[in-house]
């Protein structure tokens, strides 16, 4: 088993890389829903799978930059009707060998914080609007 250091991730959303120095955590829920098919008279509940999903949340250092590609435009505009734009997510870097996590998703939040005394952050949530696909960096 291999241990991974968090500070390896890579992440990218509507080809915005988020992982050089801006991105301070990425969390990748994946879920699925159970149906309970229990009936009276049975001792324990029974379930069937039903749907799953993914959700991510990035939160880290804000930048508003100059460019139309910087962090606060990309999620801005996609926030605001952007559609469905791909994400990529490694939890162990960027290197060959490793997990690579992917898909389509819209962004749902996007929250900017001023604490005094700290820098100035921010957070997201990306939905996904389909089946993430798991595969071996190449």
């Amino acid at each position: 088993m291999a241990f991974r250091v968090g500070g390896s991730a890579y992440f990218v959303f509507n080809q915005l890389n988020l992982t050089n120095s801006l991105a301070t955590e990425v969390r990748d829920a994946m879920t699925g829903d159970a149906i309970d098919v229990s009936t009276i008279g049975n001792n324990f509940k029974a379930y069937l799978q039903g749907q799953s999903g993914v959700q991510l949340t990035v939160s880290g250092v804000w930048d508003n930059g100059t460019a139309v590609t910087n962090l606060d435009a990309v999620l801005f505009n996609n926030l605001n009707g952007g559609g469905t734009k791909l994400w990529e997510y490694m939890p162990g870097g960027s290197a060959s060998g490793v997990p690579l996590y992917k898909g389509n998703g819209i962004v749902t939040s996007y929250e900017i914080s001023s604490p005094l005394g700290d820098k100035v952050g921010f957070s997201c949530t990306i939905m996904g609007s389909d089946a993430p696909v798991r595969s071996i960096a190449a």
